[in-house]
């Protein structure tokens, strides 16, 4: 018994149709980060122990044709927050000017090593020359806990 599927090569073709097309990128940089907040260890209400540090990172890109000009990395807040940036294995100083190509990222990583049983708040900021963020701003949020007793 020959088994017919007439319906295959009309849903193979369907399918390869459906295929996404390469967008086009705006020609001005364009600054995109995977998030606009750091929160570290606060879900289900719990914190970072005192003493102890805890990390978190952002993702930054350009999905622009032009480069991106970073020229400034900052943090605004309490010492218990400390960064370090790196772009294609390189680490970057905070206040370092640096260039992002058309679909290249860089990293800022955040550390929070909170010193006293409280709630920390501060900010990165990122400027540049992008077109839809020339100040971006991304909010950190922390809470020291104290550790178990022995």
């Amino acid at each position: 018994m020959r088994l017919h599927t007439p319906w295959l090569p009309i849903l193979f073709f369907s399918l390869a149709a459906c295929g996404e097309s390469p967008e086009e990128l705006p020609k001005a940089p364009q600054l995109i980060s995977d998030r606009d907040e750091m929160g570290f260890d606060t879900e289900h209400n719990s914190g970072t122990y005192v003493g102890t540090t805890g990390f978190n990172s952002v993702q930054v890109s350009n999905q622009g044709e032009d480069t991106l000009e970073v020229s400034n990395v900052s943090y605004s807040g309490p010492n218990v927050f400390t960064l370090k940036i790196s772009q294609d294995g390189t680490e970057r100083a905070p206040g370092e000017a640096f260039q992002v190509a058309s679909k290249k990222r860089f990293f800022v990583q955040v550390s929070f090593r909170p010193t006293e049983a409280k709630t920390y708040q501060g900010t990165l900021t990122i400027r540049s020359n992008a077109a839809n963020f020339a100040e971006k701003v991304i909010t950190l949020n922390g809470k020291g806990i104290q550790p178990p007793r022995q």
